[in-house]
């Protein structure tokens, strides 16, 4: 009789066993728990003899049950494993007691299967939530940072935008390529048609464009009134107004009537050796800039002096040794933002070596990339470490460096591959002047805008021909040679810089 009653108990045993597995199977994760809680049980292999006279009162069906590696203690009623972060991963040792089925198993229904069962049981943690798995959902809107939040409302304002004025939004021009006049000295009404008509990133200024202080003041406060948009009321997106201002001999305010502080050339601050001599160069650079109206300073110059008989960098480097270079840099940088200019490093991956001018014809290098990593690369590196704002490629062919003669502005390799890949900078990348002759004697207008895009391009400066260049993409993205997307990417990195502009 004692056996058929052992017998009849391990069957519904198994059953239940069988039936809590079946119910934690349809949630897709089930944990034993291979705990055995009950104070004084004995049941575990190895512990078999003896049992009926231990005095725990356990009859030979527990020790049968734990033997197949249950535990001897049903779970209490309504017990489970879930915490305040949810319930304890798969493989935990702290699960405790009878995990819920996904079919409801309630306390009675514990409590039954315990009448019925006596002190055979199984034990399961359920595994229906894993830990930390909300934060891949999209946050809440009041959770999110100011930056994030201004972000998203970029990435919403482009949605809005047609994609004339999207493409529109990839070129920095001169005042006259933007009015069509010969020479612009102040911002008319022909000035805020063509703003309204072309929204373009920004307009850079010269030397011919800067008069007197006043006029500097409300040609550039106009052109920002008229070139801003905004996102709601608590986001404005000047456009950039740009100007060359690197000290020395290339300095559109400190050379022209407008009295300013002066600032000598790089190459005297770098000989000194001090970094932060070129600290409070951009700084006062920044400090008038901000003042006259200004926000985008193509500067400082990041090339290494690789030929110390370079005449056409020359005293705009600041020197030969390219770890001070990049401190000379990374501090320039400093002093401009910290008087709210945005910064420009130049010119990627270096002109340091050249005999020839990038303004008049070809420019030639046959350094490697080891070459560029023990020189110019550390110098440009100290730029993108100081947060510069963008990077200016220069118009530099280099077979040994990108496999093609392609000049570095129009080239893949050196700028997706190298500038964003091995250095992995992710600001705005803009090309030198395509007015240049290095560009303008072997591309016409049009394929150079398109081919700077496919190479990783965001701002076009200067196009020869800036209608042809707007046309020429605007082509290649509606016959599909280049996506959307890809001018949204652009756009992107654009507006989250002019968003922070002043």
């Amino acid at each position: 009789m004692k056996k058929k009653r052992a017998r009849f108990l391990r069957v519904i045993s198994l059953l239940l066993l069988c039936a809590m597995l079946a119910g934690c199977a349809r949630t897709g994760k089930t944990e034993k728990t291979g705990e055995q809680e009950k104070t004084g049980e004995t049941g575990r292999t190895g512990q078999e003899s003896g049992t009926a006279g231990s005095g725990t009162g356990e009859s030979t069906e527990t020790s049968e049950t734990a033997e197949k590696g249950q535990s001897t203690e049903p779970a209490a009623a309504g017990e489970n494993t879930e915490t305040a972060g949810g319930t304890e991963p798969a493989g935990s040792a702290k699960t405790t007691g009878t995990a819920k089925s996904s079919t409801g198993s309630s306390a009675a229904e514990a409590a039954s299967a315990e009448e019925t069962a006596g002190e055979s049981g199984s034990s399961f943690a359920a595994d229906t939530a894993k830990p930390g798995a909300e934060e891949f959902s999209e946050p809440r809107e009041e959770a999110l940072t100011e930056q994030q939040k201004t972000e998203k409302m970029i990435r919403e304002y482009i949605q809005t935008l047609s994609l004339e004025d999207k493409v529109s939004g990839l070129f920095i021009i001169t005042p006259e390529a933007l009015s069509g006049y010969d020479l612009v000295t102040e911002a008319d009404g022909q000035v805020q048609e063509s703003l309204e008509a072309y929204p373009v990133a920004g307009v850079v200024f010269f030397a011919q464009n800067i008069q007197s202080r006043e006029q500097v003041q409300q040609m550039l406060a106009l052109t920002k009134e008229w070139g801003s948009a905004r996102l709601g009321e608590a986001v404005s997106l000047p456009p950039f107004l740009a100007v060359d201002e690197e000290g020395g001999i290339v300095a559109r305010i400190g050379n022209s009537a407008i009295d300013v502080p002066y600032v000598g050339s790089m190459g005297g601050i770098g000989a000194a050796g001090d970094p932060e001599a070129a600290y409070e160069a951009g700084s006062t650079i920044g400090a008038y800039l901000q003042e006259l109206g200004f926000n985008l300073d193509f500067a400082p110059d990041a090339d290494v002096l690789i030929d110390p008989e370079n005449v056409t960098i020359g005293e705009r480097s600041f020197g030969t040794d390219p770890a001070l270079c990049g401190q000379m840099v990374h501090r320039f940088v400093d002093g401009l933002h910290e008087n709210g200019i945005a910064s420009c490093i130049k010119h990627f991956p270096g002109l340091g070596d050249t005999e020839s001018d990038t303004h008049t014809g070809s420019a030639w290098s046959s350094r490697t990339i080891e070459d560029y990593r023990g020189a110019e690369f550390l110098s440009f590196e100290g730029g993108i470490d100081a947060k510069t704002d963008m990077v200016m490629i220069s118009h530099l062919s280099n077979s040994e460096l990108s496999g093609s003669d392609t000049p570095a502005s129009l080239n893949r390799t050196i700028i997706t591959d190298i500038l964003r890949g091995e250095l992995a900078y992710d600001g705005i990348v803009i090309t030198d002047s395509l007015r240049m002759g290095a560009v303008t004697e072997r591309f016409g207008s049009a394929e150079a805008a398109v081919t700077a895009v496919e190479a990783g391009v965001d701002i076009l400066l200067m196009s020869a021909d800036f209608p042809a260049a707007r046309q020429g993409i605007l082509d290649a993205v509606r016959d599909g040679q280049i996506s959307e997307e890809r001018i949204d990417q652009s756009l992107f990195r654009i507006l989250r810089v002019r968003a922070t502009l002043k």
